[in-house]
C-alpha cells in the first residue's frame, strides 16, 4: 500500500507456512537472516478490504543476523510502540498497535 508504513512481511506462497514466509520476506525486504526459533507468535489481525480479506499474523523477533537495510522500500524506521500512530498505516495494521504498546 503505497505511501503507508507497514510491518515487514508478505503473501504466503504455495507450500509455505507463515513462518517460512516471514523468514523469506525479512530477508528480501530487510536483508536479515532469521531462524525460526527466534520467531514468537504474538497476535493477528483480521480485516476485510474492498477486494480481499486479510488474515495477518504478527510475530515478535528479537534476534537476527545481518544489518537491517531498506531493500524494497525507500525508508525504514525503528519506532517505539507508543509512537506508531504517528505513522500512517493500513487499516489492518492499526489494531495491532495496542498489543505492541502493552508488551513493549
Amino acid at each position: 500500500m503505497a505511501g503507508l508504513w507497514e510491518f515487514p512481511g508478505g503473501k504466503v506462497e504455495q507450500g509455505e507456512r507463515p513462518e517460512d514466509t516471514l523468514i523469506r520476506e525479512l530477508n528480501e525486504e530487510l536483508g536479515i537472516v532469521v531462524d525460526e526459533p527466534c520467531l514468537a507468535p504474538f497476535a493477528f489481525a483480521s480485516h476485510t478490504y474492498a477486494d480481499f480479506h486479510l488474515l495477518m499474523p504478527l510475530y515478535l523477533c528479537r534476534r537476527w543476523g545481518g544489518t537491517v537495510t531498506a531493500r524494497e522500500h525507500a525508508r525504514l524506521a525503528w519506532v517505539r510502540p507508543n509512537r506508531l500512530r504517528e505513522y500512517p498505516m493500513p487499516p489492518a495494521d492499526e489494531p495491532l498497535i495496542p498489543h505492541l504498546a502493552a508488551l513493549l
